[in-house]
């Protein structure tokens, strides 16, 4: 373990108000929170083939756990402290709705980027998602992650715009068709869209063939042909 990592685990056990630290203060805590978890995850990974007994086995994955759970939340209160974003303060001036724009609060702090601030923001506004993921990961012996939470919060909305209306596809398909679709949506919401950067050789093949074997299952969708014998336009797959 690294020393950012010692250091942050060291913090959320022996100072249980760390929520309560400034913004600035919180933002330097993240990255160490970043540091431990990545860390976590990485022996998590491994937890089997080390020598360790079953309680330190254990042990082990409820500190990752708890790392998880703390940075979850170091997060989402960057995101409640956060500045308005500008996009949001405009609209809300078009609404007529007061904001605080003119505190000079428009800049986002140092440490933290457009695309960091919109991630913490969101986490922020979804408190029941983070519950889930953080109950998920207990359930399979995991580590509750922000990218976690950031993929059901995506696939949730993605629900709720098809259960609105906006895609009708929902509601021309039937039978077999429909719970062939679905199952794709849901496979296409929860893939992440850029596979890790860093993958041991062992992780690579693994996760290789698993993607051979669906892009094998779909590749029907490049030859199939149109049924002659059906008066309807149609397509017969082989």
């Amino acid at each position: 373990m690294t020393d950012k990592t010692n250091v942050f685990q060291a913090l959320i056990k022996r100072e249980p108000n760390f929520l309560a630290r400034p913004l600035a203060e919180l933002l330097p805590m993240r990255f160490m929170g970043d540091v431990a978890v990545n860390a976590y995850r990485g022996l998590i990974k491994h937890l089997d083939d080390l020598p360790l007994s079953l309680e330190e086995k254990e042990s082990r994955l409820k500190d990752g756990q708890d790392a998880g759970k703390a940075l979850l939340m170091i997060e989402a209160r960057i995101g409640e402290l956060l500045p308005k974003d500008a996009r949001l303060i405009q609209t809300e001036r078009m609404r007529g709705i007061p904001s605080k724009e003119h505190l000079g609060i428009r800049g986002l702090p140092e440490g933290i980027n457009p695309k960091q601030a919109f991630r913490a923001r969101a986490i922020a506004a979804h408190p029941a998602e983070v519950e889930e993921v953080i109950k998920e990961a207990e359930e399979n012996e995991d580590i509750p992650t922000k990218t976690a939470v950031l993929n059901k919060i995506a696939y949730k909305q993605e629900l709720a715009r098809k259960k609105n209306g906006q895609d009708k596809t929902r509601f021309e398909m039937r039978g077999e068709a429909y719970i062939y679709y679905s199952k794709l949506q849901v496979a296409l919401a929860t893939i992440p869209t850029a596979p890790p950067k860093d993958l041991a050789e062992r992780d690579f093949i693994a996760i290789k063939a698993l993607a051979l074997l669906i892009i094998k299952r779909l590749e029907v969708f490049q030859h199939g042909t149109k049924d002659e014998n059906s008066t309807s336009p149609s397509h017969r797959l082989s």
